[in-house]
């Protein structure tokens, strides 16, 4: 019955039934006794029955009107109770938080950043989705896109995240069998295990104030990072990988890192989310993690 879903003359007549009077609901709800006489004449004639009767002593409810306010009461104590549940869950870091991201930043940033994000707050759950970018998404509804494209979706604005930092890094064995390079130019002489789909074609460095590429090539490559990761760690040559994929081998010395200072990062990062009045508590203290997870991040914000 449609006349249920109108929640004005519902809520109007709730107050009446709580004040027993037309004049002191319409005060109680900003509007005059008239208007409030005419909700409960149209909200009687909707439901084909009385509610309550009026009399120079006040309103008295029907048996009928009784059984209504009773039901009205308990609804609105069910949403008041939805409402308060929703405002915890929204100022809490707490829930459900889908992310979306390209197979390659879930694997170079996002996985190893979940882990650390998750150790902070375990009341979280992150639905991780690895999406080509421009691809056409199959699923919607995410909180979070990372990307260093701007989506195609619209409704959402950004913030730059920063570099991807990069390091160039081979085994302890390699280094022993082949030396260690001391100039950036002198990789073209060594074993590089490279990624062909790497956007970059050479690898950047900065060398006297001067961006520079060098060209490199190797005996084995792959579109996975990870399986460079591998190679490198058995010997197989020298990978040039985002910092934390590489953050256990390198902290047990599997990886020696070469060129510290002069490596540079060709890729930059951005989140999207949506353009929202208010954001929940979990969305935006994943974004506050991500911008100080990788470095140079930038304040702006676009749209």
């Amino acid at each position: 019955m449609t006349v249920l879903r109108d929640l004005n003359k519902l809520n109007t007549f709730v107050r009446v039934a709580e004040r027993r009077s037309f004049t002191k609901a319409a005060a109680d709800l900003r509007t005059t006794p008239s208007v409030v006489s005419n909700r409960m004449r149209e909200l009687e004639d909707a439901l084909g029955f009385s509610l309550m009767n009026r009399s120079t002593h006040g309103i008295v409810l029907t048996d009928a009107g009784e059984r209504l306010n009773r039901h009205c009461l308990e609804m609105l104590e069910r949403v008041d109770t939805c409402v308060k549940e929703e405002r915890t869950h929204q100022s809490g870091v707490v829930g459900m938080l889908r992310v979306q991201a390209s197979p390659y930043l879930v694997n170079c940033v996002l996985a190893p950043a979940i882990t650390q994000f998750m150790q902070q707050h375990s009341g979280m759950r992150i639905y991780l989705s690895a999406i080509e970018d421009g691809s056409e998404s199959t699923e919607d509804g995410f909180d979070i896109v990372l990307t260093s494209r701007k989506p195609t979706a619209p409704g959402l604005v950004g913030k730059d995240l920063g570099e991807i930092p990069y390091v160039i890094c081979g085994s302890p064995s390699y280094f022993r069998a082949n030396g260690r390079p001391r100039l950036p130019k002198e990789l073209r002489g060594h074993n590089c295990l490279v990624n062909p789909f790497s956007r970059s074609k050479g690898w950047p460095f900065q060398v006297d104030g001067r961006q520079t590429l060098v060209n490199v090539k190797g005996n084995q490559s792959s579109n996975s990072d990870r399986a460079l990761v591998r190679l490198a760690s058995g010997g197989c040559g020298l990978i040039r990988v985002p910092c934390q994929l590489v953050k256990h081998e390198l902290q047990h010395s599997i990886l020696e890192p070469i060129f510290e200072d002069s490596t540079l990062s060709m890729a930059r990062v951005g989140v999207w989310y949506s353009k929202a009045r208010s954001l929940p508590a979990k969305t935006t203290e994943f974004i506050r993690f991500m911008r100080g997870w990788l470095p140079n991040s930038e304040k702006g914000t676009t749209s």
